[in-house]
């Protein structure tokens, strides 16, 4: 047990299973309480996830706990998450221990890792302690799968470390909620079972009175009480945290919610919809990427795995990847790799983001073996390059310029746009050409470092910057200039900030969570955290 000089008080927010919105509950947690003034952390120990971001010290952590360090207003860090788990395939996983690789790993994990990574986590717990009043913990699946209980290192082990009271979130429109709730206390040992205080209904959109008998019930048969049942969420569009939330039909009607919470724009009628089609590749990572498209009301996105859904498509992109040879090999297998190039040589754009841009260029090389067995495999030929994979990554928040000034850059040139980096190669032209973008900043420090190229006359873009879409001026530019493909008239949106959108979200989210919540109960268990 740490000693604790700030009497910082610890709250964790657990689940029946993954995506039964632990995550949207912890923001909302975190935007409430920093709107009180109080200084509030978000914590996750432990997370296998694809979707991850790059803190200011270049540090790679889950993109759930740096949305939640947003919604808090502070600054997001590596002790936010001190253990990142990222699939590659075969089996092996890369383990990013304080933001930084340490190793790949199996499904089995030996009782010295285990032990290390308490360590870690107690740590990177006292880390925050010492400078946040109140730490908004979350846990990563289930705490009751018994098989796995003695390695659990992001529910109960971490809970135990300060006695941390547990909200337990149940998704009821998957059906079977008081099931769930009522199995998982069954399931968890008598110690644990006594740290969860309190129950949360998520994702509510029938009468309730019908279902209070069943809460009732629930609360006289277990005797923990239910804190309150939040909404179904049509109209937060907030950036999900793994595969686990990427429903492709819900992207695909984004525009139809838009409509039903009345963002609706220029250009909503149907028939002058750009459709984007995103590779949904089987490693896919940072997907993330594409949820400022998304939202736009003049845009389709679907997420797609077969070459017959590229057709008619305004735009295709190539998005990140774990295991970006692998990737390539599906795409050659599927038939897409061939239809893309196809398409892209006949005029439909194409852009390629961090593994995408590599796939996008003439070869990759592994002489290393850091995706797999290749060592080396053509691309898709479509960008003038040629990618190295090296075996140390590349992580840093990124400032860059615009260089161009026509197609999709027209009239954004010495345009200053954001982004983040998280790759693990080295890329190279094969023939000169002025890059579309100059990284002036990485992680604070000036830099002057070429990025991304063109190709098929401007048609074809690739970038190693994920989340160069949240930049406004560069995605309107972007999706003119396909309307102006199209033969449709340019939509103009400069009121619209994307930014601006996410944080009216996160006080939306606030406002619907603290009135469908017992906040005199939470904030008496709140109390029971001290530590």
């Amino acid at each position: 047990m740490y000693a604790n000089q700030n009497n910082c008080k610890t709250i964790m927010i657990q689940g029946t299973a993954s995506d039964v919105g632990k995550s949207v509950i912890s923001t909302a947690l975190c935007r409430i309480l920093a709107r009180e003034q109080r200084r509030v952390a978000p914590f996750k120990s432990w997370n296998m996830s694809l979707n991850s971001f790059v803190t200011p010290e270049g540090g790679e952590i889950g993109i759930a706990q740096a949305i939640q360090a947003r919604a808090a207003g502070v600054i997001p860090s590596v002790d936010m998450q001190p253990m990142l788990v990222k699939p590659r395939g075969d089996g092996l996983s890369q383990v990013i221990v304080r933001g930084r690789p340490l190793t790949d790993m199996g499904y089995d994990n030996d009782q010295e890792y285990i032990e290390q990574a308490r360590e870690i986590i107690a740590g990177a717990l006292q880390n925050l302690q010492q400078e946040y009043e109140i730490i908004v913990m979350e846990g990563a699946g289930s705490p009751a799968e018994v098989n796995r209980m003695d390695q659990d290192l992001a529910n109960m082990m971490v809970a135990r470390l300060h006695q941390t009271p547990v909200l337990l979130v149940a998704d009821i429109d998957r059906g079977g909620a008081l099931a769930s709730l009522v199995g998982t206390i069954r399931l968890l040992k008598p110690e644990d079972r006594k740290l969860v205080k309190g129950f949360i209904i998520n994702r509510f959109r029938g009468d309730f009175d019908i279902l209070k008998p069943g809460l009732d019930w629930l609360e006289d048969y277990i005797g923990i009480p239910v804190l309150g049942v939040i909404p179904y969420l049509r109209n937060i569009k907030l950036p999900e945290e793994d595969s686990a939330s990427l429903k492709m039909r819900e992207e695909k009607s984004a525009t139809k919610e838009n409509e039903a919470a009345g963002r609706q724009f220029a250009g909503d009628d149907r028939n002058d919809k750009l459709k984007i089609v995103v590779i949904n590749l089987p490693r896919i990572s940072n997907f993330t990427d594409f949820k400022s498209l998304s939202l736009e009301s003049d845009v389709d996105l679907t997420y797609v795995r077969e070459d017959s859904e590229l057709t008619g498509a305004d735009l295709i992109i190539i998005p990140g990847s774990k295991s970006t040879t692998a990737d390539l090999e599906f795409l050659k297998e599927s038939g897409m790799a061939e239809k893309i190039t196809s398409l892209a040589r006949a005029g439909t754009a194409v852009i390629g983001i961090c593994g995408g841009y590599q796939i996008l260029g003439e070869s990759l090389s592994d002489p290393h073996h850091t995706e797999g067995k290749l060592t080396e495999i053509k691309g898709l030929g479509l960008l003038p390059i040629r990618t190295r994979f090296l075996p140390e990554k590349t992580t840093h928040q990124a400032k860059a310029r615009i260089t161009r000034d026509s197609g999709f850059f027209a009239g954004l040139k010495d345009e200053i746009i954001y982004g983040y980096e998280i790759h693990m190669g080295e890329t190279i032209y094969t023939e000169n050409q002025s890059a579309p973008f100059m990284l002036i900043e990485r992680s604070g420090q000036e830099v002057e470092i070429e990025d991304g190229a063109l190709g098929l006359e401007g048609n074809c873009l690739g970038t190693y910057l994920h989340g160069i879409f949240n930049n406004d001026r560069f995605r309107r530019s972007l999706l003119n200039e396909l309307r102006k493909r199209k033969g449709i008239p340019p939509v103009n949106r400069d009121g619209y900030c994307y930014d601006k959108q996410m944080e009216a979200d996160f006080d939306e989210l606030a406002d619907i969570v603290s009135k469908n919540l017992n906040m005199d109960l939470f904030y008496s268990i709140l109390k029971q955290g001290s530590w």
